[in-house]
């Protein structure tokens, strides 16, 4: 380990609350855009890059250290139920329900330890590209698993910290990048063909291109900039645990979820109808 984790830097707790932060200003963005100053996206767009590569470098570490890695999972996959409902209120899907983060954490928490518990490397490596196809799916998409399994398998500290939020970074300004060009064509379609366009931008994304906003769509270029910012918070993770909350990321996630669809339904940004679809 070329890490010195004696000296002062970050614990658990803090860089557990710095996810929780980031994860709850960029879903704010997402589900309250329509009524937020343009200029505020693109910082909130940034905090949320940080979250997912904290949440699983702190999914490995706890996977390091439980003593019952069944529970675990368990508790990951228990909070995905919990938290479906709020997922789709706050960000109306219904009628195709992408599995929230909670099964993306579940899945690549599966992963790690089929990596470890296998003997036949072929037969993981088929299983782990299905997990992978099935994820694209879920929350975060098809990267979540690979970050995982990227923070798992690396035997150098440093590496080990410093590679996944990179691949991360890199995969979201991809994706964000070729979303924001797709939107950017269909905005252009417009006035070329609105009926095409329409029904190419529904097939993205629940809103029309009016509704969108070329500017909020390039806002998102921020998201994979702050997946790399997390890489100086992960490096001074100094090992220790910090504040035992165990259950504060968990509960908050539904919470927060609700809270904003509750919000968007008030202002009437929301789509009232989805609660009883739901429910």
């Amino acid at each position: 380990m070329d890490i010195d984790t004696g000296r002062p830097g970050y614990d658990a707790f803090f860089l557990k609350m710095v996810a929780i932060v980031g994860m709850a200003m960029q879903h704010t963005v997402l589900v309250l855009g329509d009524v937020i100053p343009l200029g505020l996206h693109f910082p909130l767009q940034l905090a949320g890059g940080l979250t997912f590569p904290i949440m699983a470098f702190l999914l490995v570490e706890g996977y390091r250290y439980t003593s019952n890695v069944k529970r675990y999972m368990g508790r990951l996959f228990l909070w995905g139920v919990i938290s479906q409902a709020p997922y789709m209120m706050a960000f109306g899907i219904v009628f195709i329900p992408t599995p929230n983060i909670m099964f993306t954490l579940f899945i690549s928490l599966l992963a790690i330890v089929m990596y470890d518990r296998m003997k036949r490397r072929g037969l993981f490596v088929f299983l782990f590209v299905i997990l992978c196809i099935v994820s694209f799916f879920f929350d975060w998409g098809g990267i979540g698993p690979v970050v995982v399994f990227i923070y798992h398998i690396i035997k150098t500290e440093k590496l080990r910290r410093i590679i996944p939020p990179i691949t991360a970074a890199a995969y979201n300004l991809i994706f964000f990048s070729l979303l924001g060009a797709i939107i950017a064509m269909a905005a252009i379609m417009v006035n070329v063909s609105p009926i095409f366009a329409e029904a190419f931008t529904e097939a993205l994304y629940p809103k029309t291109i009016e509704e969108i906003g070329i500017g909020a769509a390039f806002a998102s270029i921020m998201f994979p900039i702050g997946s790399f910012l997390a890489v100086p918070l992960v490096l001074r993770y100094n090992g220790e645990r910090g504040r035992s909350m165990k259950y504060l990321f968990y509960g908050f996630y539904p919470l927060h979820l609700l809270i904003l669809a509750l919000l968007a339904y008030v202002i009437g940004i929301g789509d009232l109808s989805l609660f009883t679809r739901v429910i």
